[in-house]
This record gives C-alpha cells, sequence and structure tokens, in this order.
C-alpha cells in the first residue's frame, strides 16, 4: 500500500470515529441521522422544491412531487443539465433552511473541529430516470466515473451527499475503492472526467448501495457516478464537499482551483447559518450563470452576516 493511501485512510478513520455509523469501506462512512433531524430536513426540502415549481404549488406527497418535477422541467428554469436546483432570488429562504436543516445532520455526528472549510453552495440535485444527453456532452456530468477533484475541488476533501427522495435502490451513487499503489497525483483539476478514464479504470467498484435518507461521506481519493438501472425512477439528492484538516507533508499545498477559492465557508458558520449569517442570490430565475466548463458553482452566492445588537428589542403597541 502506498504512503499516501494510508495517510487517507488514518484520516478517515477518524473522521469515521465519531459516531456510530456502517463502514462499508475505509473510505466510505454511512451514517442514519435522527427521526426530528430527518424529518425537519425532508420538510424544508419539500417547501424548497416546491418554491422553484412556477406558481409555487404546495406538493407534501413525495411521488406527486417527483412526478411534476418530471413533467414541468422545461418549466423549472433552475435546473441545469447536471440536475443541480440551483438556488436563485426568489428561493432564499426555503434554501437557507434546507441547508440549516441539513448542517444540524452534520452537527449531530460531531465532525466540526475536524473539518477546515466547506464547498458553497450545496447541491440539491435531481436525476430523471433518463439520462440527460445533453449533459453528457460536457465537461463533468456526474455520470462520468470522477473525483470531484477533477471538478477543481479542494484535494483534501471528503465528498458528503444524502439522497432523500425517489428511487434510490435503482439510480443512486456508485462508488469506487482506490488501489494499493494509489498516488495523490491522480488527483486535482482535469479538463473534463473523461480525461481521468486511464485513472478510473484502475478502480474497484464497491457494491454498497445508499439507502434514503443515509448520510454517506466518502474521501476524495475514491471515485462515485451517478448510476441507473433498467426500470429506474426520479431520484433528488443534497451532495456537497468539506476539506478536512490533513497533515501536509513538508511543501506540500492544497490544490483548489481559482475559481473554486470564493466558494469555501468555515464550519462554524454553516452550523449557525439562519442566526449569524444568510445565503443570498442576487440572481432571478431568469438570469443563468456561466459555470466556467464546471469549475465554477453555477450560480452566485453571497453570504451575509445578520444584525447583532445588545439592545433590548423593541416593544409592540399595547393597545392601551
Amino acid at each position: 500500500m502506498s504512503d499516501e493511501l494510508d495517510a487517507r485512510y488514518k484520516s478517515f478513520d477518524e473522521l469515521s470515529s465519531r459516531s456510530k455509523c456502517e463502514r462499508p469501506s475505509r473510505l466510505i462512512t454511512a451514517y442514519q441521522p435522527s427521526e426530528a433531524a430527518w424529518n425537519r430536513f425532508k420538510l424544508a426540502a419539500t417547501l424548497y422544491l416546491c418554491k422553484c415549481i412556477p406558481g409555487n404549488p404546495l406538493i407534501l406527497d413525495e411521488a406527486e412531487l417527483l412526478n411534476t418535477y418530471y413533467e414541468r422541467q422545461h418549466e423549472i428554469k433552475n435546473i441545469t443539465p447536471n440536475g443541480m436546483i440551483v438556488p436563485k432570488r426568489h428561493t432564499i429562504l426555503e434554501y437557507n433552511a434546507v441547508v440549516r436543516a441539513f448542517a444540524h445532520i452534520v452537527d449531530e455526528i460531531g465532525i466540526n473541529d475536524l473539518i477546515s472549510s466547506w464547498h458553497i453552495p450545496l447541491n440539491v440535485r435531481v436525476k430523471f430516470s433518463e439520462i440527460n444527453q445533453e449533459n453528457m456532452t460536457r465537461h463533468h456530468p456526474t455520470e462520468h466515473v470522477h473525483s470531484d477533484s477533477w471538478a477543481g475541488e479542494s484535494a483534501e476533501s471528503v465528498t458528503i451527499m444524502l439522497p432523500f427522495f425517489g428511487d434510490v435502490e435503482r439510480n443512486h451513487v456508485c462508488f469506487y475503492d482506490p488501489p494499493d499503489d494509489f498516488q495523490e497525483s491522480w488527483l486535482g483539476p482535469r479538463p473534463t472526467y473523461k480525461d481521468g478514464e486511464e485513472i478510473a479504470n484502475r478502480y474497484k467498484l464497491n457494491p454498497f448501495i445508499p439507502r434514503k435518507g443515509q448520510l454517506v461521506l466518502t474521501d476524495f481519493s475514491s471515485l462515485h457516478a451517478s448510476t441507473r438501472k433498467p426500470g429506474a425512477g426520479h431520484r433528488i439528492s443534497i451532495d456537497t464537499t468539506f476539506a478536512l484538516k490533513r497533515n501536509r507533508g513538508q511543501g506540500m499545498q492544497e490544490v483548489i482551483h481559482p475559481w473554486r477559492e470564493n466558494e469555501r465557508l468555515a464550519p462554524e458558520t454553516l452550523s449557525k447559518l439562519g442566526e449569524t449569517h444568510l445565503f443570498v442570490f442576487p440572481d432571478s430565475v431568469e438570469q443563468q450563470v456561466d459555470s466556467q466548463g464546471g469549475f465554477k458553482h453555477p450560480t452566485n452566492l453571497g453570504v451575509i452576516p445578520l444584525l447583532e445588537t445588545t439592545d433590548p428589542p423593541s416593544r409592540a403597541c399595547s393597545g392601551q
């Protein structure tokens, strides 16, 4: 085994030791959120998804919501070819509620002190039953086996995802374990995911399939890909990455594509989202953002501090 892979195993072992979890491999960890945190997240996600539909219908039934997204996908203008349901100006409140509910699940597993920074914004993503062929001609379709570092994210990161609606048994993410001769040079930005195909061919498919409601963490030295089996239905999930605190060797620098450097957030800020800070999105649903070939998030994001004051709250008129 390479020293580089052994170092990643040890870092991931520490990450996985903080809470009861399932270990499909030494580089994959799966947690089950508490029932209260899971229900809060599902409600927040439902309200966000509904707000993205023209007319803002309130659809609480999961199957009906998924079917509506499929039938009206061309009307929902903030869905990218890669399936991201990107936040816009009119969804600021609902999106912040989703991220706060997600952060609460992460808080439960007690790993915040091991995180140096989050990649933001988080991705709410729909994968319909059929592959979007337009997307397959782009630089970074998630259906290609890949590391998120190939799209410019920090090579020291962990991918974190939570499938929450739909057919996650036949429409899910597959994971691939690295060979013993893994090298750090395999990570880092590449023009397209296809440019990593020679490396991907060295990896072995892991049989693990995430269950609905399972929070899955996987080290960047492993690979993954969106996968659909015959007869698959639609699926919606949330995913992002965080940079893990690691002991870098002398002279080794964290590798982040320049366009990604402004997409970072401290873990303590994410945990307090809605209390100390708020995500804001200046663009309307009619405005599209150039993702720079997949090296930039396809939305514009601002993080603003909320008003802090030590003055007592003003009293409303008593009517007397």
